[in-house]
């Protein structure tokens, strides 16, 4: 079943990373702009943490898609 909006921007502060990952996956299909401010957020966080950097391109891509 697939994440709704609101599951995926709760799912981006997950302490694990491929849980985020999958959130902005998520939320990059999605391309909604009301997840700009979570995901923008979550990349404030995740950018502290260069192993993440799968996570980062994620978010990045998801807030390209939602016009951010």
């Amino acid at each position: 079943m697939a994440l709704t909006l609101d599951e995926a921007a709760a799912q981006l502060g997950h302490r694990l990373s491929p849980k985020r990952r999958s959130a902005a996956s998520r939320l990059r299909r999605l391309a909604d702009p009301a997840a700009g401010p979570a995901l923008l957020e979550a990349l404030r966080r995740e950018v502290r943490d260069a192993r993440t950097w799968e996570t980062q391109y994620q978010i990045v891509m998801a807030l390209g898609m939602c016009g951010r």
